[in-house]
C-alpha cells in the first residue's frame, strides 16, 4: 500500500496555490503518520520540498526525520512531474541532476525510483535517460491498460542502448482513489493479482490533484478488509521498498521471468501535444536560449577566465514549465499568465549572460576597422559566435548603422549609397542588401540589413565589417539564387506558388518534394477539450477529416538574389490567414520557412499538409529516436524524417511538436483553439463567451529538406541561430576567426557544455545518435 498525494502545483489554479497546498497536505499526511506508526507515504518533485523548506522550516524538519526513518520515500528524482514526450533530452536530464543533488544535500537520499504519476505517455529515450541518471526503477499510471496493452504490470524496459530499467504499472486504477472506494478497489486488485503471475502488487492511494493523501478513514478500511483477507500480506510501503521485493521476485525467479517491453510507452490524451501553441512556442525558445547561453558562457570563461553565468533561476524556470499540466496546455488562462511571464525572466537573464560572455570574447579578439577619412564614419565590426560543435556554412544577416545620422548626400537615392563588406581575412566578400526590420525614412541612406554567406568555425567566432565607403566594389557572387515572377530557386531547390492555387510547389533536385498539390494548410473539426478525447477514440486521434483547405491569396517576391531569394506566400480562409516567407540561400540544400499565422477559429486546428508518399517516418524524441508507421496523432521533436520508395523527406521546426502521418501524408500540427482546461466535447458555437486558447498570432520556423540532410544537425541551428553583435573596434590578441574546439565523430550530438555542479572542471555531455 503506497500513500500518496499527487498535487499538480499548476493546473486549475497558480503557482502560489500549488505550491503552498504542498505545505498543507505534508502537514496533514505529517499528523496522520504520528497517529499511525505504521502509515508510510510517498513525495517526489523537489520544487515543493524547498518551497516547504523555505517558507515552513518545521514542516521541513519533520519531513526529514521521518525520511531518516524511512517511513517518508522521497522518490521521483525531479524537479517536478514533468511532460515526458514534449521537453528536450538535456532539459529532462537537468530534472534529475538538480532534484537528485537536492534531495541527496537535504536528506542524504540518493534516489533511484522514479515516479510519473500523471505524465501523458513516456518516451522510447526513457530507460536512457533514467539510466545515465543512476535510476533503478519507474512507476508511472499513464497511459492506462485500454490505450496501451502491456502483458504483466512489471516488466524490464529496455532502450535502444541496452539500458533496462524495472518498470511497474498498477494492475487497476491509477495513483488516487475516492475517500469511499478503497475497499472495492483493492477487490479488484486481488482479482487482477491472482490472474498476475507476480507476487508484489503494488497499490497507489490517497487522495490527490490537490493534495490530500491517505485518510483516517482510508486507513480503517485498508486494515478491515486486510482483516478479511489472511491470505494476503498487506505491507504500508515507500515506492522504493516496493521496488526492492518486486526485484527480489524476479531474481528468485531467474531470467527472462519478467516480460521486456522495448520502445514508447505511448499514446494518451492527444490533444495535449498541439493546445497551448503560443506557451509551447515560448518554451521552445526559451529552452533553445538557456542551452546556447550556457554552453557559450561555459566555452568562454572556460578559456579565458572569469566566473561562469549562474544560470540556476534560468534553469528551475525552464524545469518548472515542463510540468505535465503547463507544457502540454492544460491549465487555466490565469496560470499561463504567470507562466510566460516566468520564462521572460528566464531569457532576460540568459540575454545578459550571453551579451557579458560575447564582450568578453570580443575583448580578446581583434575587432579593429582602418582608420576613416577625416569627418567620416568608420566601418562596424560584427562578432559572430557558433555555439555549435560544427562548422556552419550557409547564410548570415547583419544590420547596423552606417553613421550617426541619415547620410544627406544619398538623400532620395538610399540604395546607391557604396557598401562594403570585410570577412575575417579583411577581404571585401559578395553581399546582397535586404530590407531592414524598419520603414521608417525610406528614402534616407542611414541603417542597412544585408546577408552573406559564411563559414564560422566550431564553437569559434569570426569577425565581419560592413561600412560605407566611397568607390567600394562588389566581388562577384558565383551560383547566385535567383528569382522571379512566383518562383525562387537556387542549385537543389526550386520553390514556386500561384495565387488561386491550394498549395506551394517545392522541387529538390528537379523532382517534387510534394505530390499533388503541393505544401498545403488545412483546418480541422476539433471539439474535444484541451487534453484532447481522453477516450481515444479512432475520430480523435487521427484528426484526419479536413474540414477544409485554404488558398493561396497572394504571392509576392521579397528578396531575388544573388545570395538569398524570399518568396512571400498568403494563404487565407475566413477570418484566418497564414503568412509562410520560403528563402533559399546560396549553396544551402533546404528550405527556411517563416511562418506567421493569424487564427480566428474555435473548436479547429490548423495543419501544415505535406503528400510524401511515406508510410513510416523516424521521429526525434527526447533521448532517442523512434520510427513509427500511421498511428494517429504522435508526440515528436524537433524533426522528422520521412521514408519514401524515393530520397525521402526532411522536415524540422523550432515549436511544433504533433504529427500525423497517413496514407502517404505528413500532417505537422500547428494550433488548436480548445478552451483552457476544459474536459467537454463543444461545437465552435457553444459559450462563445468562454476563451479558447491560441487566438491571434503565431510565429515559428522551420525547413523542408530531402531524407539525407542531417536533420538532427540543421534542426539545432535552426532553433539556436547563432549569435551576431555589433561591437565596438579595438585591437586585441586574437585573430578574427578562430575555435574553442569541436566535438568527434559526428555521429555524437551535444547535449551540454557547462560548469560541474561541484566547480571543478566542466561537463561535457552528449547522446550516440548514429545507431
Amino acid at each position: 500500500m503506497i500513500g500518496n498525494a499527487h498535487l499538480d502545483p499548476v493546473w486549475l489554479w497558480d503557482w502560489r496555490e500549488g505550491l503552498n497546498e504542498g505545505i498543507a497536505t505534508s502537514r496533514a499526511i505529517l499528523d496522520l503518520m504520528d497517529e499511525n506508526p505504521d502509515l508510510t507515504c510517498i513525495r517526489g518533485e523537489a520544487a515543493i520540498y524547498r518551497h516547504i523548506e523555505q517558507f515552513d522550516p518545521r514542516t521541513f524538519g519533520r519531513i526529514k526525520k521521518y525520511v531518516q526513518n524511512r517511513r517518508w520515500d522521497v522518490v521521483g528524482g525531479v524537479w517536478v512531474q514533468p511532460d515526458m514526450n514534449l521537453p528536450g533530452t538535456e532539459t529532462l536530464a537537468r530534472h534529475f541532476l538538480a532534484a537528485k543533488r537536492y534531495f541527496s544535500e537535504r536528506f542524504g537520499r540518493d534516489v533511484t525510483a522514479a515516479w510519473a504519476a500523471d505524465a501523458f505517455g513516456h518516451s522510447a529515450g526513457l530507460p536512457e535517460l533514467l539510466a545515465a541518471a543512476g535510476m533503478k526503477y519507474f512507476a508511472f499510471t499513464r497511459p492506462r491498460r485500454r490505450q496501451l496493452p502491456l502483458e504483466e504490470p512489471a516488466f524490464q524496459w529496455v532502450g535502444s542502448g541496452g539500458a533496462r530499467i524495472l518498470a511497474y504499472r498498477p494492475l487497476v486504477g491509477q495513483y488516487l482513489c475516492e475517500r469511499a472506494d478503497i475497499t472495492t478497489r483493492l477487490d479488484k486488485y486481488l482479482a487482477a493479482a491472482l490472474a498476475s503471475r507476480i507476487d508484489n502488487v503494488g497499490v497507489f492511494y490517497g487522495l490527490g490533484n490537490h493534495g490530500g493523501g491517505p485518510t483516517r478513514r482510508l486507513l480503517a478500511d485498508i486494515r478491515r478488509w486486510a482483516a478479511a483477507h489472511p491470505e494476503i500480506k498487506v505491507v504500508f510501503s515507500g515506492l522504493h521498498p516496493f521496488f526492492a521485493a518486486l526485484a527480489a521476485e524476479a531474481a528468485q525467479r531467474g531470467p527472462g521471468w519478467l516480460p521486456e517491453h522495448r520502445g514508447e510507452l505511448n499514446f494518451c490524451m492527444r490533444g495535449c501535444y498541439v493546445s497551448a501553441a503560443r506557451f509551447k512556442s515560448a518554451y521552445r525558445r526559451t529552452e533553445a536560449l538557456v542551452h546556447r547561453t550556457e554552453r557559450s558562457d561555459t566555452l568562454i570563461r572556460a578559456r579565458f577566465g572569469g566566473r561562469p553565468a549562474d544560470l540556476t533561476r534560468a534553469w528551475e524556470a525552464l524545469l518548472f514549465n515542463s510540468f505535465h499540466d503547463i507544457l502540454p496546455g492544460t491549465s487555466i488562462e490565469r496560470a499561463y499568465d504567470d507562466q510566460f511571464a516566468w520564462l521572460g525572466q528566464a531569457v532576460h537573464e540568459c540575454r545578459q549572460a550571453e551579451l557579458a560572455a560575447l564582450n568578453l570574447l570580443a575583448g580578446k579578439v581583434d575587432t579593429s576597422v582602418p582608420q576613416p577619412p577625416a569627418d567620416h564614419p568608420a566601418a562596424t565590426p560584427f562578432l559572430v559566435w557558433n555555439p555549435h560543435p560544427c562548422l556552419y556554412q550557409g547564410p548570415l544577416e547583419l544590420e547596423a548603422c552606417l553613421d550617426h545620422r541619415p547620410i544627406a548626400a544619398y538623400a532620395g537615392r538610399p540604395e546607391a549609397l557604396p557598401l562594403e563588406v570585410r570577412g575575417p581575412n579583411r577581404r571585401p566578400m559578395p553581399f546582397q542588401t535586404i530590407a531592414t526590420e524598419h520603414a521608417s525614412f525610406p528614402n534616407l541612406a542611414w541603417r542597412k540589413r544585408i546577408v552573406i554567406n559564411v563559414k564560422i568555425p566550431p564553437w569559434g567566432w569570426s569577425v565581419f565589417t560592413m561600412g560605407w565607403l566611397e568607390g567600394a566594389r562588389r566581388p562577384r557572387v558565383h551560383n547566385p539564387v535567383k528569382g522571379g515572377g512566383h518562383g525562387i530557386r537556387n542549385e537543389q531547390l526550386r520553390i514556386r506558388a500561384r495565387k488561386g492555387a491550394r498549395g506551394v510547389d517545392v522541387f529538390l533536385r528537379g523532382r517534387p518534394l510534394f505530390g499533388q498539390g503541393g505544401l498545403q494548410l488545412a483546418a480541422v473539426d476539433d471539439e474535444w477539450g484541451s487534453w484532447g478525447d481522453e477516450s481515444e477514440t479512432p475520430a480523435s486521434a487521427k484528426r484526419e477529416e479536413i474540414k477544409r483547405y485554404w488558398k493561396i491569396t497572394g504571392v509576392h517576391l521579397l528578396e531575388s538574389g544573388p545570395e538569398r531569394c524570399a518568396l512571400w506566400v498568403r494563404f487565407s480562409h475566413g477570418r484566418s490567414r497564414a503568412d509562410l516567407t520560403f528563402t533559399l540561400a546560396r549553396g544551402r540544400a533546404a528550405a527556411d520557412v517563416q511562418a506567421r499565422i493569424f487564427w480566428d477559429e474555435r473548436s479547429a486546428r490548423l495543419k501544415l499538409i505535406m503528400p510524401c508518399g511515406g508510410t513510416a517516418a523516424a521521429y526525434d524524441v527526447p533521448g532517442g529516436v523512434i520510427r513509427r508507421g500511421s498511428c494517429g496523432e504522435v508526440p515528436g521533436g524537433r524533426w522528422v524524417r520521412v521514408e519514401t520508395p524515393g530520397a525521402g523527406f526532411g522536415f524540422a521546426s523550432d515549436a511544433l511538436y504533433g504529427f500525423n502521418l497517413c496514407r502517404g501524408v505528413l500532417e505537422a500540427s500547428i494550433v488548436r483553439s480548445s478552451r483552457y482546461a476544459d474536459t467537454r466535447t463543444m461545437p465552435a458555437s457553444a459559450e462563445p463567451w468562454r476563451p479558447a486558447m491560441d487566438l491571434g498570432e503565431l510565429q515559428f520556423r522551420f525547413l523542408l529538406a530531402g531524407g539525407d540532410a542531417p536533420l538532427a544537425r540543421e534542426a539545432e541551428f535552426l532553433e539556436q541561430p547563432l549569435p551576431v553583435l555589433p561591437m565596438p573596434a579595438a585591437p586585441g590578441g586574437l585573430g578574427r576567426a578562430g575555435s574553442l574546439g569541436r566535438l568527434l565523430p559526428a555521429g555524437l550530438q551535444l547535449l551540454a557544455v557547462k560548469p560541474a555542479c561541484d566547480g571543478r572542471g566542466w561537463i561535457i555531455r552528449a547522446r550516440e545518435i548514429a545507431g
